[in-house]
């Protein structure tokens, strides 16, 4: 007897365009070892791996429990190296245990579900469980009828329903009258309400058929919520027995809102009809028979209208990959890959593969936006034809790898069904690899499997055959499943930065999304002021300082990461860039520092580094300390580049809701505000008698909307129970809204918010009665419908008085020192002095500060009614008297944020990659316009040499200037005085790059204007 391991196979191939594609590819025959004797012809596999743990894999397939009324599922608790039987599916059939059956996992919650008809009935059932490796029968949560259950799931990673797992089940219910069977049954929250935990059937046929849809509905979901179905649309059957079906691949969709609209799956339409679900392809001929005996065949296989995949690529919700099949029979019988880039509305260019001969196709897309197609093609001649499994790979659709893991005989064993391989297989992406799994002849031939493979079941590979579990003999050759993972980066060459840490034995691995819904607070990037060694709390998190502003060293920044990567290997470097952005949500990124930022070197076998000199950055004194700071790595050439775009020039969830930071984990940000306040009571003052000190403190935040067209900007209020209860109170103010008690889980709108706009709100904290040095936040989440795409925090953190006192005067000190930058105030400059005098104390007498609020107190007040002087800030009302400690922090705190809005209203430089991305979308927009073909072409050169980080904002006035005859033709044409003289406007906007991306900005209003009122629609005001 032999089990025989064989080794890892990697291979590089180079795509016209890129770098060479990395691959590790490793395959097992996952029939245990203890099942060495079987024969069963174990077809139709399907595989789940848990995205939080992908040691986690469970698969099944054909495969009977022939003593049990159980059927097993395959179980690995190793990544798949290693599987065992579980016998907790209901209704085993004692020759093929289930019959259609498919298998997810939650995306965070660790919980399987699967999608079954019954072995013994046929009906279809839902179940779930909590822990795939119990023997536990699955709980049953739906039974009923219906064919070919196809299930997908997810885990909602923040805003709506945040922790709740989403579950979509597709398949081919009951004959109707109007024939409209194609069917997806969905709950928005499987994990553990009882039966039928929310499950509910949506019909998502639209158009009466020839009697019946296809039996393959499949779906996909994105993490913005966003969910796509597919299936065939049978229009017209040959005479019986049924041979073919006249069928429309049909692709439907619900946006941002996980399907739970009152409406769902009706977003899009088709052109031809106005009806829901866009035609990508109509008048196939699809091969089905309700016959047995008369399936038309490809090889022994049957050819059913079940070969459809679908999968939407996890960095944008807009691009998805359809694949189908067509033809009579053998001789035609096509397999059809298409994406589309417009969220499935159109579907230009030529098909991206097409591919005779095959059949079982399975798509899925890794984080790098990489897809990855797995079928298989009938080669060869009669009496000696075999199936070739294919995995192939491509970043764009135009130049394809192609790995064959298996190479097989179509003609041993015969089989006695015409299910040889079955219906379908599956391939699902986890971060940047590839699983998948596939049925073949087991037999144990190594020219049979290029890329190596591993048997458990006992083998004799030099005299080519199979042995039983114990004792003489041999094993008649069968059909096994076949489990296999492409490693698209190795690990010793997989870096990461950790999005969250919760204590010194939970923290992120480097999963792709992040498994933590709160990404931004305890994550491996933060500033120090000083260029110290990094400290670590108990919890293993980094101790981050604020950032600080000022002209010379009052303004050096140090910024940190701590770098891991996934196994140990040589030698390496890792490349760091840093980056920081207004606080707030929304908000684009600039450089922190001069880029590209320093490297930080591996040591050989080292999994974890952390800089051990900071990278200096310097933020000039006119600048607000309330920052949010980023970071994105490369690893050594191209074997782990961060996930384009960059972050600068762009804000983490925009343009293309993609949640940038959470799905790679080459990028991380903190974005938190503490505030330390008293400790809930008053203290006592000068002399014993008392100043009246309380905790109240205010923060605020930018609201920016990062898009390239109007609209709503949402954030989601969120905050623990137990910190509320400790917080004593807070309340939320929104520009232009009543203030209200902050509630979790209500939602702040700003409307009709137009490109490049800038809103305010603020967070007012009571006094909080945590213990000292604890931090108390509360979370915004901006959303794209549902989905959480970013997000911030703003924190009490209960403190000594003297803390307080410090905190209060260096503010009082900064804010002074960034008005006076700004405007020449020699008296702002004056009180920035009076603080540092203050400050050079060691200790701060509680009689010197009450003393320095009576004298500075007018001044503060003085300087708010300045700033707030044509800004609308009223609609916040005044903080109170300033000479009043508990009010003294609050109103520098808005001071801070006056002094940036009116900063930000002079324009922003940060902002001037979004504005290109909006003049080139605008003019897109505008068809024709004269010199519109130079501004597209010019806007495009800019966009792209910024993403890959070749151009800067040094760039773009030459840009402008270079463009300005073209303004003028598109003011000219469309007759608006308004573009006529913001394009004039644009000409003397040269003096700074604030002054000019606010003049362009506003040249980008008009246009945009004129382009609503053309087309009917009133500008929102």
């Amino acid at each position: 007897m032999q089990r025989i391991l064989r080794g890892l196979c990697l291979s590089g191939v180079l795509l016209a365009g890129s770098a060479p594609l990395y691959a590790q590819i490793a395959v097992f025959d996952i029939v245990p070892q203890d099942r060495s004797g079987e024969t069963i012809n174990d077809s139709e596999p399907s595989l789940a791996v848990d995205p939080a743990n992908p040691l986690r894999i469970a698969a099944s397939a054909f495969t009977p429990d022939p003593m049990g009324s159980s059927a097993p599922i395959y179980v690995s608790t190793d990544g798949g190296s290693h599987w065992t039987l579980n016998r907790i599916l209901p209704g085993n059939d004692p020759a093929q245990g289930t019959r259609d059956a498919t298998l997810r996992f939650g995306g965070t919650s660790g919980i399987l579900y699967a999608g079954i008809l019954r072995g013994d009935t046929g009906e279809l059932s839902i179940l779930r469980t909590a822990d795939f490796t119990a023997a536990a029968p699955m709980t049953l949560l739906v039974h009923h009828a219906g064919d070919q259950p196809w299930v997908e799931a997810t885990t909602v990673m923040g805003g709506g329903g945040s922790g709740s797992d989403r579950v979509y089940v597709g398949y081919n219910g009951p004959t109707v009258p109007s024939g409209r069977t194609a069917t997806i049954e969905r709950t928005l929250d499987g994990a553990t309400a009882p039966a039928p935990a929310g499950f509910a059937p949506i019909v998502v046929e639209t158009r009466t058929t020839s009697g019946s849809d296809g039996p393959a509905i499949r779906t996909a979901i994105h993490p913005d919520g966003t969910v796509y179905g597919l299936f065939y649309r049978w229009t017209e059957e040959t005479d019986e027995p049924s041979i073919t079906f006249t069928a429309d691949v049909v692709l439907v969709r619900s946006d941002y809102d996980w399907a739970a609209g009152a409406a769902p799956f009706t977003t899009l339409t088709d052109p031809l009809d106005g009806q829901a679900g866009r035609l990508v392809a109509t008048g196939r001929t699809i091969p089905y028979t309700s016959d047995a005996t008369l399936f038309p065949t490809l090889g022994q296989n049957r050819l059913l209208s079940s070969n459809l995949s679908l999968a939407v690529d996890p960095r944008d919700s807009a691009r998805v990959w359809i694949a189908w099949a067509d033809g009579a029979g053998a001789a035609d019988y096509t397999l059809h890959v298409r994406r589309s880039e417009t969220r499935g509305a159109t579907w230009p260019g030529p098909e991206a593969l097409t591919i005779t001969g095959a059949t079982n196709p399975a798509l899925a897309v890794n984080a790098r936006g990489r897809v990855g197609f797995l079928y298989q093609q009938l080669v060869g001649p009669a009496g000696s034809r075999r199936w070739q499994t294919h995995f192939r790979r491509s970043d764009d659709g135009t130049v394809w790898t192609d790995d064959v893991l298996a190479d097989t005989s179509a003609e041993d064993p015969v089989v006695d069904s015409v299910l040889s391989l079955g219906d379908y297989l599956y391939l699902q992406a986890v971060g940047k690899d590839f699983y998948g799994i596939f049925s073949a002849s087991n037999s144990p031939v190594t020219a049979n499997f290029p890329h190596g493979v591993t048997y458990r079941r006992n083998a004799d590979w030099a005299a080519g055959t199979l042995l039983p579990a114990s004792g003489p003999g041999t094993v008649p050759v069968s059909i096994d499943p076949f489990f296999f993972k492409v490693t698209d980066t190795p690990p010793d060459q997989d870096f990461y930065v950790r999005d969250w840490t919760d204590g010194a034995t939970s923290a992120d691995a480097g999963q792709e999304p992040s498994t933590h819904p709160v990404f931004f607070v305890t994550s491996d990037v933060w500033n120090q002021l000083a260029d110290t060694a990094p400290a670590f709390n108990a919890a293993d998190q980094p101790v981050a300082s604020d950032i600080r502003n000022g002209a010379g060293a009052l303004g050096d920044n140090f910024a940190f990461v701590r770098v891991h990567r996934k196994a140990a290997g040589p030698a390496s470097s890792v490349q760091l860039h840093f980056l920081y952005a207004n606080f707030g949500a929304g908000l684009n990124y600039q450089d922190a520092g001069a880029p590209p930022g320093p490297t930080l070197a591996f040591p050989a076998g080292s999994t974890e580094q952390t800089m051990a000199a900071g990278h200096p950055w310097h933020l000039d004194p006119t600048a607000s300390d309330h920052l949010c700071l980023g970071v994105e790595i490369s690893g050594p050439g191209t074997s782990d580049p961060f996930i384009q775009p960059s972050l600068a020039g762009s804000s983490p969830g925009w343009p293309s809701t993609d949640l940038r930071v959470m799905a790679d984990n080459n990028k991380a940000q903190r974005n938190i505000l503490i505030l330390p306040t008293g400790m809930g009571g008053a203290a006592p003052g000068p002399g014993g008698g008392g100043m009246g000190f309380s905790g109240v403190a205010s923060g605020f935040a930018i609201v920016h909307n990062a898009a390239t067209f109007p609209r709503t900007v949402e954030l989601r209020s969120e905050a623990a129970p137990e910190v509320l209860k400790k917080l004593g109170g807070v309340r939320v103010e929104v520009v232009g809204q009543p203030a209200h008690p902050f509630r979790s889980g209500d939602t702040l709108r700003f409307e009709h918010m137009q490109p490049g706009e800038n809103r305010w709100l603020r967070v007012t904290f009571g006094a909080p009665s945590g213990r000292a040095g604890e931090v108390l936040p509360v979370y915004f989440r901006e959303l794209a419908g549902e989905a959480a795409i970013n997000g911030f925090a703003i924190a009490a953190r209960p403190s000594p008085l003297a803390e307080v006192l410090r905190h209060d005067l260096e503010m009082h000190h900064a804010v002074f020192r960034r008005m006076a930058a700004l405007t020449g105030s020699a008296t702002a400059a004056k009180e920035s002095r009076a603080a540092a005098a203050l400050l050079g104390q060691r200790e701060i007498p509680e009689r010197d500060y009450g003393a320095f609020l009576s004298e500075h107190g007018q001044a503060l007040k003085d300087g708010l009614a300045t700033a707030r002087r044509g800004t609308g800030w009223r609609a916040f009302g005044d903080s109170g008297d300033p000479g009043n400690p508990a009010n003294w922090a609050r109103q520098l705190e808005e001071l801070d944020a006056l002094l940036t809005v009116r900063q930000l209203a002079a324009g922003d430089p940060a902002d001037i990659l979004q504005t290109v991305r909006w003049q080139r979308d605008l003019y897109r927009r505008a068809g024709a316009v004269p010199g519109a073909e130079a501004v597209l072409r010019e806007s495009a050169r800019f966009i792209d040499g910024s993403t890959r980080r070749e151009l800067g904002n040094a760039a773009y006035p030459g840009l402008v200037k270079a463009l300005l005859g073209s303004y003028r033709e598109a003011a000219r044409a469309l007759e608006s005085p308004e573009m006529e003289r913001t394009a004039a406007d644009l000409e003397s906007g040269f003096s700074s790059l604030a002054a000019l991306q606010k003049a362009h900005r506003s040249f980008l209003l008009a246009f945009q204007g004129r382009l609503d009122r053309a087309a009917g629609r009133t500008p929102p005001r």
